[in-house]
């Protein structure tokens, strides 16, 4: 196998491209493969144009980039070239458009090739188009056509620094043998000699900055809330509000979603990459549905991201298990590359410092990765194994390696030294600026990064404390508070209230109590009062309080307060059906009273006080056992009465005269 890296720098795209494939033509005069990156800053017409003159009719793939990565390191407005030549292997080509459907996309790509044979280990090359971000059905197509088999690559991109938001950001060109393209994709399918074999490294490093949450509207990738929050309410939780769209869109990109699987140790990131502020929603990449997806907000910094290069490098130094790379293809995402800024090069050296700086490498700044998350060849192919195949990602680090089991003949570009003793002066003057900076800069991500998570996780121990006390407060006084609250008021006025009450008390359980066990007491209690809540709210009242073995309850209306109160009656039917020793009492009164603080500044409650709530537990004290007795008031408000109630005259304490109420039973 001969092995050929060639850098290309100009000055003129077409030099630098003339460049770069003679440079690689020294080792490989007669190459099987070549793989060509130009950046975006170049003439694409001129790149491609003298890369098809020169190699005549050798296999090309590629495309523009937005950084070029080999020894040299990484680089910018520059042309590489990788040529390849295997002794016995075969290679095979496929070009498809990338339509709007990218599993057909796949389809037309398997068209014309066959399955590989069963000697050797074949490996896919795919280069595409950022199309419509669901390139992972593309890859699905791939695999079910031509079988299990790793695919590498990424897609082209265009001028990452004009931003998202920019058309001419996503304008890139793919290189082929037939011609320069635009929105297509390439497969270069190897059939590698017996013997040679991929091995390959994945990872990301960002971190996470908060717990599971849960993604409550979605339109496919477009995320519309979180936990029931817009989505860019929930983003400015970290990034502030006030700031400005541009701003907003930019920094939205380091808080990106991890989608985590039950049995899949790789986090898979989903990057914003497109704000509509209008139709108020933020588009995520690698697209799926996220409807109702479980993520975790992650954070990337500099720091994490080379933290991410250095997992991906030992991932791959393990499957190697002692063997030499002939060659590392390194792609990397061009949002890292944002991220990093000043420091891109840290990442590219620290590949090197895992695998050696003698080993050959090559690659690009994509706009999307494609990698096996797995390591070794047979676990990325394996039909058993469920994180098999290859992934679409973004903003990740794949690395694959060739391994021959007879050394290959290389060569590659170096960096270029300083050649004026003058010129080195000023550049260590500026490195050490340059340096310090950088510290300057890191510290404040750091500081940023710390001050995001801890605020983060303030607001959701904020949020679980609410959700408790949300438990313990009636849900009228939890809704008046919050109302207040939103203007600046935190203490509840007293109030007048015109509705109707309802006490319910359980029969039989004091002498219960004394007679078994606190689990079990507490157990059976709320084996009545859980039902019984449920049935209070849902017909629009609200649990004012617990009392003991009591509930006391508040509604608008004496016909809901009624309704209640014999569907709780009922329920207990059915548990003394199924051997439930208690019975109840139920009394319902309707009328005026005063929702006041009652209490003092260190504890208070916001309750009913007056003569209508006396009176209704004068009613549940006065009613027969599994009976509901009302007051003549709220008799004459409500209809649908079951049966035919009972007229009754009850001595009430603090009153001259008997007070006219009516009992009824709940229908059987």
């Amino acid at each position: 196998m001969r092995i050929g890296i060639g850098l290309g720098r100009g000055p003129g795209a077409a030099k630098a491209a003339l460049e770069a494939v003679s440079q690689a033509r020294k080792t490989v005069p007669e190459p099987d493969h070549a793989v060509a990156f130009g950046s975006i800053y170049l003439d694409q017409g001129e790149v491609h144009g003298t890369l098809r003159r020169e190699l005549g009719k050798t296999v090309l793939v590629g495309g523009s980039c937005f950084r070029e990565i080999t020894n040299a390191g990484v680089t910018r407005g520059t042309v590489a070239v990788l040529l390849l030549s295997f002794d016995g292997g075969k290679v095979t080509f496929s070009g498809a458009e990338s339509g709007p459907e990218p599993y057909e996309t796949g389809l037309c790509l398997a068209k014309g090739l066959s399955r590989p044979g069963r000697e050797g280990k074949p490996l896919g090359l795919v280069f595409a188009s950022i199309a419509s971000g669901y390139e992972n059905e593309m890859l699905r197509a791939l695999t079910m056509k031509l079988g299990r088999m790793p695919f590498f690559g990424g897609l082209t991109c265009g001028d990452y620094d004009l931003g998202l938001s920019h058309p001419d950001f996503w304008t890139n060109y793919q290189y082929r043998s037939d011609g320069l393209m635009k929105q297509t994709a390439s497969l270069t399918l190897l059939e590698l000699p017996n013997g040679v074999e991929p091995c390959f490294g994945f990872a990301h490093g960002w971190q996470p900055v908060g717990p599971l949450v849960k993604i409550t509207k979605a339109s496919g990738a477009k995320v519309r809330e979180v936990d029931g929050t817009p989505v860019f309410d929930y983003y400015r939780q970290f990034l502030g509000s006030g700031q400005s769209d541009a701003f907003f869109e930019h920094m939205v990109q380091r808080y990106a979603f991890a989608l985590e699987e039950e049995g899949n140790p790789y986090s898979v990131v989903k990057l914003p990459v497109a704000c509509d502020f209008q139709e108020g929603c933020i588009t995520c990449y690698p697209a799926e549905d996220l409807q109702g997806r479980s993520v975790r907000l992650i954070q990337a910094s500099r720091s994490s991201l080379l933290d991410g290069a250095k997992e991906a490098s030992l991932r791959l130094r393990e499957a190697l298990a002692g063997r030499r790379p002939e060659l590392v293809f390194a792609v990397s995402c061009c949002a890292r590359a944002s991220i990093l800024h000043s420091v891109i090069e840290r990442e590219l050296e620290v590949v090197q410092e895992t695998l050696g700086r003698d080993v050959p490498v090559f690659g690009f700044y994509s706009g999307g990765e494609i990698a096996p998350p797995l390591s070794r060849y047979d676990e990325v192919v394996s039909p058993d194994h469920p994180m098999a195949g290859s992934c679409y990602h973004v903003t990740t680090l794949g690395l694959m390696a060739l391994c021959s089991p007879k050394p290959a003949v290389v060569s590659f570009p170096v960096k270029q030294a300083a050649d004026a003793a003058d010129a080195a002066s000023e550049v260590a003057r500026l490195r050490a600026l340059l340096t310090r900076s950088e510290e300057i800069l890191d510290s404040t991500e750091s500081f940023l990064s710390s001050l995001s998570r801890k605020s983060y996780q303030d607001a959701e121990k904020l949020r679980k404390q609410n959700e408790v006390i949300h438990r313990y407060t009636p849900h009228e006084v939890w809704k008046e508070v919050g109302r207040h609250a939103d203007k600046g008021e935190y203490e509840l006025p007293d109030a007048e209230f015109n509705g109707a009450f309802l006490f319910m008390d359980v029969k039989g359980f004091t002498s219960f109590s004394e007679e078994h066990a606190p689990a079990e007491v507490v157990s059976r209690l709320n084996e009545i009062f859980g039902p019984a809540t449920e049935v209070i709210y849902a017909c629009g009242g609200d649990v004012d309080k617990y009392i003991g073995d009591c509930i006391f309850a508040a509604f608008h209306g004496p016909q809901e307060a009624v309704d209640a109160g014999l569907r709780i009656l009922r329920l207990l039917q059915d548990l003394k059906a199924g051997g439930s020793p208690f019975t109840m009492r139920v009394g319902v009164n309707a009328g005026r009273a005063v929702r006041a603080n009652v209490g003092s500044k260190g504890r208070r409650e916001y309750t009913f006080i007056g003569d209508a709530v006396n009176l209704t537990q004068r009613m549940e004290s006065a009613a027969t056992p599994g009976r509901l007795l009302m007051t003549d008031a709220v008799y004459k408000q409500v209809q649908g009465l079951p049966g035919t109630p009972e007229r009754r005259e009850v001595t009430v304490k603090g009153k001259k005269a008997p007070v006219v109420a009516w009992e009824c039973a709940p229908a059987h």
